[in-house]
């Protein structure tokens, strides 16, 4: 029996003794990849070279000696994002950039802004579409020309030579049916007719005066005559008919030759 067990025991050790060969040790677990392998496969990140600021810009400009009318409009037309800082006013001012141009700057408006807040990719709404009022038509009058006229208290000048008589005869002075009519008060051989066609120019006579000029005469004329007219109390002054005669005649024929023509006396 106890050499059975003592069999049995070598068997036991000579066994164990097999399965474990001096010197081997167990395999070792795969190691985990270091952390900086798989750093090493990704991109490279590119480097940021910063923006330079509306400040940075600034100085470079004023000390480019660019005029202050060039900052303006390039701070008008910039898109800044922020507001000035009290670091930055420092900086500007220190550049010596003037007051009026840093407060430009500080009452901008960015570039793209919407009036009214709206965001800037929204399109603006279309107007309210009011109903477009019916223009009322109203009959404007036009003034017509008077077309007839009568002056009475008026004077014509004889011509030639005059002896014992006034030189000038009363009479009434009438345009109708486009002529001129003179009808002497005295003597109906004097009467005068003169029809628009034959008229060609007309003037008024006026004393030169520092105050303005006196018109005192009326003058009509045609190709081979001229005819003189004057206010029957003309050396009082009176001068108001002749004028009327002038502007009567002007408005009637605009393209008639109207003149005054000064003189030093009556």
């Amino acid at each position: 029996m106890k050499s059975f067990l003592t069999a049995t025991a070598c068997l036991f050790v000579t066994s164990t003794l097999l399965g474990q060969q001096p010197g081997s040790t167990p395999a070792p677990a795969p190691a985990p990849p270091a952390a900086g392998t798989a750093a090493a496969e990704a991109p490279p990140t590119p480097t940021l070279t910063p923006t330079p600021t509306l400040v940075e810009n600034l100085i470079k400009l004023w000390k480019a000696n660019l005029s202050e009318d060039f900052l303006r409009k390039y701070i008008d037309a910039v898109d800044v994002r922020r507001d000035l800082t009290a670091e930055d006013i420092v900086k500007l001012r220190n550049a010596g950039l003037p007051e009026n141009l840093i407060s430009a700057v500080t009452e901008r408006k960015p570039a793209g802004a919407v009036p009214g807040g709206a965001s800037p990719g929204a399109a603006p709404a279309p107007p309210a579409l009011s109903p477009t009022p019916t223009p009322t038509l109203t009959a404007t009058a036009t003034p017509t020309p008077a077309t007839s006229g009568k002056w009475e208290g008026l004077a014509r000048r004889n011509s030639g030579v005059v002896l014992l008589k006034s030189r000038w005869d009363p009479g009434v002075l009438e345009f109708k049916d486009s002529a001129l009519r003179w009808t002497d008060g005295r003597d109906a051989s004097k009467n005068v007719l003169l029809t628009a066609k034959q008229i060609t120019e007309q003037q008024l006579t006026c004393l030169k005066k520092a105050g303005g000029n006196e018109c005192f005469e009326w003058v009509v004329k045609t190709k081979g005559n001229e005819y003189r007219f004057r206010d029957i109390a003309w050396e009082q002054g009176e001068d108001a008919k002749v004028q009327d005669v002038f502007r009567f005649m002007q408005s009637l024929y605009p393209n008639l030759v109207s003149s005054h023509v000064p003189v030093d006396e009556k």
